[in-house]
């Protein structure tokens, strides 16, 4: 039996949208062995997040407090955030990793508006899991949960998706995350038109950034969950295998009970798509 990764540095808790407190998902996370957790709850700004044609179904979602249009009027909220993980550690005495996921806006002015943000921050790593699409120059965003019924014309879906892959290559080519996540998980809300083998030199481009930077490619046990595959699909873990890009397994996290599911599966995944190298922080 392969070894089988002990800690997670993608999960939630109900500081964003789990549904748990942190000292529940570390006291399960001791439980079931693992040597050390990342907590990496969302960061979402867009200057635009209520315009979007998506907002008014994302204003009724559970933890709609999450998506946020100024970096300044949240800081307070999340250097509270990072402090109470550092005083987790502590009292627990087990090793707690100030992450953050974080949605990638390309628009002018965003990437420094969000360096500035993060500079007043004491963390410990970043990861980019993008869930918008967006338009060509990132003004206008659309929720992927709601994209179908929102965008009715066919004819536009391409290009939503060919620009979706392009913006997770400039966030790779940023080199300020740590890994990818989710790498294909607009497929869980994509048109039929969208299936593995399309917008191949998309998803390539995406995997030689990935190389290019040495950044780590997810893979993330959700997909599981959600559609019954992982994400991203095995025909692109076959192709980040062969370009020798280093993975991190993913439980993606949102309540204490999906710590560490499935993380076996994912490794022997991993394995299959000859993927050797491991990210650990």
């Amino acid at each position: 039996m392969p070894d089988v990764q002990k800690y997670t540095y993608h999960c939630h808790t109900n500081f964003s949208d789990g549904h748990d407190e942190l000292l529940a998902m570390v006291r399960q996370a001791k439980a079931i062995g693992f040597t050390e957790l990342g907590i990496s709850d969302h960061l979402i700004v867009h200057k635009n997040m209520k315009q979007s044609l998506s907002w008014p179904d994302m204003e009724q979602k559970r933890a709609a407090y999450i998506y946020n249009n100024d970096f300044k009027s949240i800081l307070d909220k999340y250097r509270r955030h990072c402090e109470n993980i550092r005083r987790i550690s502590q009292q627990e005495k087990f090793r707690l990793l100030v992450g953050f996921e974080v949605d990638y806006f390309p628009y002018n002015g965003w990437e420094e508006e969000f360096r500035w943000f993060i500079s007043q921050l004491d963390y410990d790593y970043l990861h980019s899991g993008n869930h918008f699409f967006c338009s060509e120059n990132c003004e206008q965003i659309i929720n992927m949960t709601f994209f179908l019924r929102i965008c009715n014309d066919v004819s536009l879906y391409k290009q939503y998706y060919v620009q979706h892959f392009k913006i997770l290559e400039q966030a790779v080519n940023s080199k300020m995350f740590k890994f990818l996540a989710h790498m294909d998980y607009m497929r869980r809300f994509a048109g039929d038109d969208y299936g593995v083998d399309t917008l191949r030199s998309e998803k390539e481009a995406v995997l030689k950034a990935l190389q290019n930077t040495d950044t780590a490619l997810e893979i993330s046990t959700k997909g599981l969950r959600k559609i019954g595959d992982f994400y991203p699909d095995f025909s692109i873990l076959q192709q980040a295998g062969k370009m020798d890009i280093a993975a991190v397994i993913s439980d993606d996290a949102h309540c204490v009970e999906e710590l560490g599911m499935d993380f076996l599966k994912a490794e022997n995944a991993l394995q299959k798509a000859g993927i050797n190298k491991r990210l650990k922080l």
